[in-house]
């Protein structure tokens, strides 16, 4: 469990804590388990009650953690102090505290009683020398602060949480859905899509998902390549991306925290939050795991419009997937030779197999094969060694993540199509921690390599007339049709190195005032490249041969055969051949992309009485705009009274700037066009102008404002939080289309500006509960968050296009109102409100955990484009909204672990998703509406030792 962490201004010395629940609490326990409704009990009967114990003897962390889970308390500790010790168990009957003692016999250490109820782990005293008659008068007891930390909220995730909360894909950002921030795009799951595997994107506090900063062990996997492009099979010289460079299994993690507003100057390049995971370290004197898991389309009831059920059925297109089977494999190992250095190593594999029709017809006459899986496989290996010598003031570790992504397509209808998508890429971190007379100095040294490439099996692409030569199409067909081949081999990679150092100093008192102050630095440097790697031949304008010549027979002038581009076979309906007159190649180039950025902070935290205030500054800047950017971070702090506090906070967070503004710029300069006309042979080659042009960009940034309280008493057996926080986006990134453009071409240019704004207003709720309650054999937290949002943005994102007249925040009819196009709701991550419910039982005597999601997400607004209108003589867009039902998700995961002997046991996993089976309307069209997918089921079965 993670180390004490106080959620509130020192409490007077002498205050009494008592716990006196006053409502009861929903204990979801699902699949046979609903037979009992959990009782609260008071937290002063939980500690002095005897119970009868037969835990046996083993690691000491997995021992207090039993105990206390049997025993109904929270007890706060650091695991890694407790690496490498035993405990001998305890049998029989015995109070709380008694208990305690048993198991933490000879370890060196104490179970203190702390706040409401719960215990704080600390070292045991050392033995006190009787004091002298003369000394007894003077001695002055040190001052005593005990602190401890509630079980994790919805903005921190455990090792529990993380091992037990309800994700099919078991991706990072699945595991998030408690948290009352956070919002998934409509897309996430849907039935159309379920085969899919790529890690769930999110919106916090209304922010674009490329413009969070999610670090795993201190380094970001976010994607600083072209992560809002999501073309697929269109795009010639684009490849799509995810917001996630990295897709990392959650499996490998044990702490995820999310910081979402009053984020400290510590951290940057954020416009939404900070997702701060943390790698599990090696437990065990020696064990590990095997795990194996599966789900599938059998398993899964997909929601499909009627209008749309035979097109689903015989799909063709990824972005239909009637059927598809889901694997994850995974194996890890670990060892802690001594308390002070350990080594975990795991692997997980996670493929998904999607059978697809590779033409939209029938073809029943086709010399090619009309069946093709398509494959989504992601890879994560993990090797971490972390180390502290005994005596010594420094600790470290090394951590290195690979974590390769392999999505294999084919372009519909077309022949020696297929591709596949590479992502992902490498990390590897060295950490060290040095604690010095006076401050905490922590550095981090890192090198990252990330990928967004594409590899093809052929490189040339054209679409013939349908013939008895090209006869893999479907004759019957209007403008029948046979097409061959795909887009060509591209890199794009990213090599970051990157070094951050932090001060934390001690506290330093001035007058009534403490004060901590912590201050850092952190260097990147960034090194982009984009690379075709061999040239790639674009066939087009298919024309009739003539019927005399050289050329009726495919001959060029030197008498050799075209039979790349010319066929002399007579095309449906027709007696003559085809040949192409235009031919686009796309050279093999390269061309690269250096950046460099800065970021320093300082940041001090003063208490003076009940006041607690943070205020810090952040300086960034980043050669890609030449900017150097100042972000104030404020954050004052009220304890009103013992159990009340309240907060308000002012602060600024500037985004990142992403490769594929200045990448973009340069790839239409490997273009290069042909033609020919009543002859084979190919005339002069012209390079293409650019298409997109790059001009002076700021950084784009949002200011927050926001004010809270939060409620911490026996009253509501646990911590209530409520905020409200408001975002103001400015200097957003969007593309414009111009015209009139000389220099660009076809005279037009696309541009990247800062154009795009938003507004976001959030009123959050949540409260968890502050120990887990004991009802017979089961021990039960719980988790309740509220969220009500108001969204408005003037973009989807940056990769979208956008005319002068929406760039220019025109006038629009919206909802049958005009107003300014920044005014609409944002189209996507935007439920006007959210309740999301938690609880995870633990039945220690019979090695099982039943955990529950309830989600209620209130009915999402979709904007949809009809047509055009007049307004004050001008003519003006014309939106509707269409507001869809709300959508009722309840998730559950059954996980046993039986022992087999020792430290050797089974683990078999049970995950439902939308247990209830609800048909949840996520989209609506002219012709049919799209659903979330129904229930799911999911299996793992494992061998831990």
């Amino acid at each position: 469990m993670n180390s004490p962490n106080p959620r509130r201004l020192s409490a007077p010395a002498g205050c009494p804590q008592r716990r006196r629940p006053v409502f009861l609490a929903l204990w979801l326990a699902g699949m046979g388990l609903a037979w009992q409704a959990p009782a609260l009990a008071q937290g002063s009967a939980a500690a002095s009650a005897t119970r009868l114990y037969a835990i046996p003897a083993g690691p000491l962390a997995e021992a207090l953690n039993r105990f206390a889970a049997e025993a109904g308390v929270v007890l706060s500790f650091d695991a890694g102090q407790l690496r490498g010790l035993q405990s001998k168990g305890v049998q029989g009957r015995f109070g709380t505290a008694e208990g305690f003692a048993a198991v933490l016999a000879g370890s060196g250490f104490e179970a203190a009683p702390a706040a409401a109820g719960s215990f704080v782990l600390r070292r045991s005293p050392p033995p006190r020398k009787p004091a002298r008659a003369q000394d007894a008068v003077s001695a002055e007891l040190p001052e005593v602060r005990v602190s401890a930390r509630h079980l994790p909220g919805v903005e921190a995730l455990d090792r529990q949480m993380i091992r037990n909360l309800p994700a099919i894909n078991g991706d990072l950002t699945s595991q998030l859905k408690l948290n009352p921030n956070i919002q998934y795009s409509e897309t996430q799951l849907s039935s159309q899509t379920a085969g899919e595997i790529a890690p769930a994107e999110i919106s916090i506090h209304g922010a674009k998902p490329y413009q969070n900063e999610i670090l795993v062990d201190g380094v970001s996997i976010a994607n600083d390549l072209d992560p809002g492009n999501k073309t697929v099979t269109e795009s010639v010289d684009l490849i799509p991306g995810n917001a996630q460079a990295m897709a990392i299994d959650s499996s490998i993690l044990c702490e995820v925290t999310v910081k979402d507003s009053n984020v400290s100057a510590e951290y940057g390049r954020f416009t939404g939050g900070v997702v701060d995971a943390k790698i599990c370290a090696a437990r065990k004197r020696f064990g590990g795991t095997l795990g194996i898991g599966y789900t599938s389309s059998d398993w899964t009831h997909l929601f499909i419009d009627p209008a749309k059920q035979q097109e689903f059925e015989q799909s063709s297109s990824a972005d239909n997937q009637p059927e598809f089977r889901k694997w994850t494999y995974k194996a890890a190992l670990e060892t802690r030779p001594d308390p002070t250095w350990g080594v975990l190593m795991s692997v997980v594999r996670k493929q998904s197999d999607i059978p697809l029709k590779r033409f939209s017809t029938s073809n029943t006459g086709t010399t090619e094969s009309r069946e093709v899986t398509q494959h989504r496989v992601q890879d994560t290996l993990v090797i971490k060694t972390d180390f502290a010598p005994a005596g010594s003031a420094h600790k470290g570790d090394v951590s290195l993540v690979y974590a390769p992504t392999a999505n294999s397509y084919f372009i519909e209808n077309y022949r020696n199509s297929d591709y596949t998508i590479r992502s992902g890429g490498l990390n590897l971190a060295g950490h060290l921690e040095s604690k010095l007379d006076g401050a905490t100095l922590s550095q981090q040294l890192s090198f990252s390599q990330m990928d967004q490439s594409r590899r093809s099996d052929a490189d040339y692409y054209r679409n013939w007339r349908w013939s008895a030569d090209k006869n893999w199409g479907d004759p019957t067909q209007s403008n029948a049709s046979s097409g061959e081949g795909a887009r060509g081999d591209l890199d794009q990679t990213m090599q970051n190195l990157a070094y951050k150092f932090k001060s934390a100093f001690g506290e330093l008192r001035l007058g009534d005032t403490r004060h901590r102050l912590s201050t850092g630095f952190e260097y990147q440097k960034k090194h982009a490249e984009y690379e075709r790697l061999e040239d790639n031949r674009y066939y087009l304008t298919v024309a009739d041969l003539p019927t005399t010549g050289a050329i009726s027979r495919c001959q060029t002038s030197s008498g050799a055969l075209d039979t790349e581009a010319c066929s002399t076979t007579p095309t449906v309906g027709k007696t003559v051949g085809q040949y192409f007159r235009r031919l686009m190649t796309y050279k093999a180039g390269s061309f690269d992309v250096d950046a460099q950025t800065f970021g320093a902070y300082l940041e001090d935290e003063a208490v003076w009485h009940n006041f607690k205030l943070r205020l810090g500054g952040r300086m960034d800047r980043d050669s890609l705009t030449t900017e150097t950017n100042f972000a104030p971070r404020s954050s004052l702090t009220w304890q009103a009274s013992e159990p009340l506090a309240f907060n308000i906070g002012a602060n600024r967070y500037y985004g990142r700037n992403l490769f594929a503004y200045a990448m973009q710029e340069k790839i239409n300069s490997l273009l290069y066009t042909q033609t020919r006309s009543g002859t084979l042979t190919w005339g002069t080659a012209t390079q293409s102008r650019p298409a997109n042009r790059l001009e002076d960009l700021r950084s784009p940034f949002d200011d927050e404002l926001t004010a809270g309280l939060d409620y911490d008493s026996d009253l509501l057996a646990g911590p209530l939080s409520l905020r409200f926080t408001r975002r103001d986006g400015r200097d957003q990134i969007v593309k414009r289309l111009l015209t009139k453009q000389t220099d660009c071409d076809g005279n037009q240019c696309y541009v990247y500006t800062n154009d795009g704004s938003s507004l976001t207003k959030d009123w959050t709720l949540s409260w968890n509960s502050g120990k887990a309650f004991k009802t017979g054999p089961a021990a039960t937290r719980f988790w309740l968050a509220l969220n009500k949002s108001d969204v408005k943005s003037s973009y989807s994102t940056y990769a979208d296009v956008y005319g002068s007249a929406l760039a220019n925040d025109e006038i629009i009819q919206y909802d049958g109102k005009f107003i300014r196009y920044s005014e609409m709701p944002a189209d996507n991550y935007n439920r006007p409100w959210t309740l999301r419910i938690g609880a995870m039982s633990s039945l220690p005597a019979y090695h099982l955990n039943v955990s529950n999601v309830l989600r209620i997400r209130d009915g999402y607004r979709q904007m949809l484009q009809n047509g055009e209108t007049s307004y004050e003589g001008t003519t003006v867009d014309v939106w509707e909204k269409t507001t869809l039902p709300r959508a009722i998700t309840l998730d559950t995961v059954i996980s046993w672990t039986p022992r087999i002997q020792a430290d050797q046991s089974l683990e078999v996993k049970l995950t439902i998703e939308n247990i209830t089976d609800q048909k949840n309307k996520t989209s609506v069209s002219n012709t049919y509406a799209t659903y979330e997918r129904g229930r799911a089921f999911a299996l793992e079965l494992g061998y831990s030792f």
